[in-house]
Formats: structure tokens, sequence, C-alpha cells
């Protein structure tokens, strides 16, 4: 019985420096990053302009391990966001998890995708394990269209989908990009965050960014907040994919894995790849 009682004691202690270790862990700005995540996008307010630098563009090829590593600023309208779209890619290997992240589409024809990840440094691959616990930064990538859409479908080969958001107000527009990109730029600076696999997620950090402009829209309780492979299914739930049709029917509408593979890398990929029937 002595023997019992000194072990969960010992249980307790570690479970007890376990926690205190993840509070008090504090989020890394500096660390020797996986090539793709090592340059930061960052965002320069102006009025109703704004101009994001090093939005990335790499292309990769033959492998994905073969980057080839390309970065511009743009300057774009704040107030011509034309129509946002939600980007869902299931992964192959995992039938529940997968990616999720936006785009913008502008009046100028431009393209803007914000991608939410796990900022990984060269010697660390993803996990779902560590990422519930603080191992990863979270950090707000800012890239072209032919960099993560066309990789995910033509070189990955997991299925994509290219989804309208329904805005419940045209204004939201704005509001939304305005607060993505003001949080890319707090990550990295004045507010660094974890990265958590349930509660801080690629899915689960665009839902609070859309209940800032409508509270509630979202449960922070959602099961596809976790197993993001099913995220379409809450958006289209929730009214934020712009469609009447049922999941099944608009996963074969917006599916652009075929389109993006006769595309190829050109400069109108975002375009041709949306020409849906």
């Amino acid at each position: 019985m002595k023997f019992i009682k000194k072990f969960l004691l010992f249980l307790l202690v570690v479970l007890v420096l376990f926690v205190v270790w993840q509070v008090t862990k504090k989020v890394p700005l500096e660390g020797d990053w996986k090539q793709h995540l090592d340059v930061i996008s960052t965002a320069e307010f102006n009025g109703d302009k704004v101009t994001v630098k090093n939005v990335r563009n790499y292309r990769y090829g033959p492998t994905e391990a073969d980057m080839h590593p390309a970065y511009y600023d743009r300057t774009y309208d704040l107030n011509g966001v034309k129509k946002i779209w939600y980007v869902t890619e299931p992964f192959n290997e995992n039938k529940v998890a997968g990616h999720t992240f936006v785009s913008f589409e502008f009046e100028s024809g431009d393209f803007l995708a914000i991608s939410i990840e796990a900022r990984k440094t060269k010697t660390q691959e993803y996990s779902i394990w560590k990422g519930a616990m603080r191992t990863y930064p979270l950090v707000y990538v800012a890239a072209d269209e032919r960099d993560v859409v066309l990789l995910r479908a033509n070189l990955r080969k997991d299925q994509v989908y290219v989804y309208p958001i329904k805005l419940s107000k045209p204004e939201n527009a704005r509001l939304l990009l305005v607060d993505m990109l003001t949080t890319m730029n707090e990550l990295t600076t004045t507010k660094p965050q974890w990265y958590n696999t349930l509660f801080a997620n690629c899915t689960s950090a665009i839902a609070k960014h859309v209940n800032k402009l409508s509270p509630d829209r979202i449960s922070n309780f959602s099961w596809q907040l976790w197993l993001t492979a099913s995220a379409d299914e809450l958006a289209l739930k929730t009214g934020l994919i712009d469609t009447d049709l049922t999941i099944e029917e608009a996963r074969k509408k917006y599916n652009i894995n075929a389109a993006s593979e006769k595309a190829g890398d050109v400069p109108t990929y975002s375009q041709d790849i949306r020409r849906f029937k």
C-alpha cells in the first residue's frame, strides 16, 4: 500500500511539473525554421491599402522536398475584395485530418491565400500529439495560390476543394482580411501564440476569425474543428459556403484537381481552377 501511495504521489508531482513547464513555456520568435516557414509575411496598412511583404510563391518538384523559393511584395485594395474562398484538403494518408485555409480574390484579379500553420524547425516533423502540447509556434503564411493550392492538388495528389464563402455583410470581406493580416503581424511580434491540435489549428483559428464578425456562429465544440477532414461539412452547416447543394454535390462541383492538372503553372491558374460547372 505504501508503494502505491508513493507511486501515485510521484505521478502527481510529475504531472504538476509538466503542467507548470507547459504553462510557463514561452513561444520562440527565433529558430532554425524549415525553409518554407523561415521567411515571415508581414502587412503594412496605409488607409484603404495594405502592402503584404514576402507573399510566398514557392514551386516544388520533382518532389515536395525539392523547393524553389520565391517571394514577392504586393499592395492590395482593402475595399477591393471581390470574393472569399474556403479551401479544404483532406489528407490521403489520414482520413480524419486535413488542412484548411482562406483565399481572398480581389477586383484587380489578384488572389491572396492565408494559410494558418504550425511553424516547425528543421529537425521537427508534425505530430498530432506533439501539436496538442506547446511544441510549434502558430504562424500565418501569406501565399500565392500557385504555391499552396497547386502543390496540394498536383504534387501531393490530395483532393482539394475551393468553396465560395457567403458573407452575412459585404463589409465583412474587408474586416476578415484586416483581422487575419493583423493577427499575422502580431504572432511574430507582440502576441506570439502556440499552435494547438485541438484549439488553435488551421480550422479552429479560422472559426475564431469568423466568430469575431458573427458571434457564436461556429460552436467551439464542433467536432469538425478537430477532425478537420470534415471541416467543409461544418462550413456548409453553418451557412459559410455559398451554395444550396448537399455536401456531396458541393464536393463534386468545387473539387479543382482535374482543372489544376489541366492548367498547370500558368499566370491565370487561379481563374482556370474556378471554371465550375
